[in-house]
């Protein structure tokens, strides 16, 4: 048995405590949520490693009485701009809906654009800006196109502050003949 310096088992227990550690701490965190209600109960995990840049966000909801699922999985990549990201949701009848876009970092600001493709495999176009000027005034706008390029749905939002004074403007479109502007949420991860 060889015996060793106490001050070189101090040093040894450092290093492999620091080795150890090192792994550990560029581990992905992973967070999960539970709820529960009457009808649904439902999960949702989100993991993220800062080291890469992606979070990814999971959730399952399930009827109680009928047993049906959705689903969705979302997720957003950090790039040098601002980010990507790709959500996917399916129904509890197994239509899906999907959304896929880029995320622009600007000086007061940041615009998205990207496609989506409803349940009913329909493909749009998806766009939205925003931004702040420092002094309190913002605007927002979004808008849906169809596959050929014409506008669904539009709203465009600004707001300015003056003498202490909040004022707020919202405008909204949209195209004959649709009822209700397609939805496709990006995901916040």
């Amino acid at each position: 048995m060889i015996k060793t310096p106490s001050k070189a088992r101090l040093l040894l227990v450092s290093i492999t405590a620091l080795a150890l550690a090192a792994p550990l701490g560029a581990q992905e965190k992973t967070r999960t949520k539970t709820y529960e209600s009457d009808r649904y109960t439902a999960t949702q995990t989100t993991t993220v490693n800062r080291d890469t840049g992606t979070a990814t966000r999971t959730g399952v909801a399930t009827n109680r009485q009928t047993g049906n699922t959705a689903t969705s999985i979302g997720v957003r990549q950090r790039t040098d701009t601002g980010s990507t990201v790709s959500l996917t949701q399916t129904g509890p009848q197994g239509r899906t809906r999907n959304l896929v876009g880029e995320r622009v970092r600007t000086d007061d600001g940041s615009t998205f654009s990207g496609t989506a493709t409803g349940r009913g495999g329909q493909s749009y176009g998806v766009a939205s800006s925003r931004s702040r000027d420092g002094q309190g005034n913002s605007q927002a706008s979004q808008s849906v196109t169809s596959s050929a390029g014409d506008t669904l749905a539009s709203r465009s939002r600004v707001t300015t502050r003056s003498n202490g004074m909040v004022s707020s403007s919202v405008t909204r479109s949209r195209a004959e003949g649709v009822s209700r502007p397609p939805r496709a949420r990006r995901p916040r991860g």
